[in-house]
């Protein structure tokens, strides 16, 4: 197959030119994109979109037509992490005022220089990945392995070990962050991923040292509001509220179970691990329940077939909520929750005195609350 040649920069459409013209006195591109599609790669059109980690959801705020397989697109909209879409390719990139972006020879990343918002945001990436594989992927391949030969109790210690290695890997990436993101527009797409209870004091060091050098930034606020949150569902504080449909149809509100010991549980029917937590709170449901303890399982499931399915088929009695709006519900964004499994330990007057106590420590803090009562 004969390589493409190299084609000069297309001119841009005359429709464009036009209307930059009309505009030139009062707007100018904050950045660019450009770039030569790779062998194989075809679109009529290259977007660009806005991403709110927070609503996760994708706003439309450029687009230009491809042409002779290249591109050069100008964005006006303030720093930030957006999406380019490519027909089916869709990259994921960090632009700051005056950033100039380049699509790879591969087509698979956005480059630019060294010094840039998003060559700090490749390198995270390229250390998470490195992360998980060091962490995480090795459990998982002996879980497919244990699966294979119908060993469950391996399968569940092995779950369970996946949760406590995936654990270590979010807090690798607090620690990355510090050590290499900090004046970073980056910041803003590492916090999906930090861990809320390691280096807290330090993120928000980071975050309000940012944000005092970028305050009219909408990530500023948005990296302080996140920090605000991680605060408000630490040990000690007063649970945030939780309201939301039940299964039956119903509503149910976190305040409706004040007086009670409450367990907060964040899962979903397609979570192995939350299903496997699951089995263990059958058991402390009923040790416990008469005495006052209550569970409210918030689910992030899309699928009402699929969440009413795994209540019934997990024998789960306790009660429950969701919106069936998947990682996009408001419920797991109140609570920082953005991995699962995710859980609070509330007392009977409201306040937080536990996180992401699992199996046999989960039992030891309620046996030993009700020693203590």
């Amino acid at each position: 197959m004969r390589s493409r040649p190299r084609l000069p920069r297309p001119a841009r459409p005359l429709a464009f030119v036009v209307s930059s013209a009309l505009l030139a006195s009062t707007l100018s591109a904050a950045f660019s994109v450009r770039g030569t599609l790779p062998e194989g790669m075809s679109a009529p059109v290259v977007s660009v979109l806005s991403e709110s980690l927070e609503a996760r959801s994708s706003t439309p705020v450029a687009s230009a037509r491809v042409t002779d397989g290249a591109f050069a697109l100008d964005v006006d909209a303030p720093t930030g992490l957006f999406k380019l879409q490519l027909g089916n390719t869709t990259l994921s990139f960090v632009a700051a005022d005056g950033d100039t972006l380049t699509l790879s020879a591969d087509g698979k990343s956005l480059t630019a220089p060294a010094d840039s918002a998003q060559a700090a945001f490749l390198a995270y990436e390229a250390f998470r990945g490195a992360s998980l594989a060091r962490t995480v992927y090795p459990v998982r391949a002996a879980i497919r392995t244990a699966r294979t030969n119908n060993d469950t109790a391996e399968v569940e210690r092995l779950t369970l070990a996946e949760t406590e290695a995936y654990d270590g890997h979010r807090r690798e990436l607090n620690d990355f962050t510090l050590a290499t993101l900090s004046g970073s527009p980056a910041l803003y797409p590492a916090s999906l991923r930090w861990d809320g209870d390691y280096r807290l004091d330090d993120l928000a060091t980071a975050v309000d040292a940012f944000a005092a050098a970028h305050p009219d930034l909408d990530i500023s606020r948005l990296l302080q509001e996140r920090i605000a949150r991680f605060r408000a569902t630490a040990i000690g504080a007063s649970a945030p509220p939780l309201a939301g449909p039940t299964p039956e149809g119903g509503a149910l509100a976190l305040a409706d179970l004040r007086g009670k010991v409450v367990l907060v549980d964040f899962w979903a029917s397609w979570c192995p691990p939350c299903r496997i937590e699951n089995r263990h709170y059958v058991e402390l449901y009923q040790k416990y329940r008469d005495a006052g303890f209550e569970i409210l399982a918030v689910s992030v499931d899309h699928n009402e077939q699929g969440w009413k399915s795994a209540i019934t088929e997990d024998r789960a009695t306790w009660k429950h909520i969701g919106d069936l709006t998947g990682w996009k519900t408001p419920l797991a964004a109140a609570y920082n929750v953005a991995a699962l499994p995710a859980s609070f330990l509330i007392d009977a007057d409201g306040t937080i005195i536990g996180k992401n106590l699992r199996g046999p420590a989960l039992d030891a803090a309620l046996a030993q609350l009700w020693h203590d009562l």
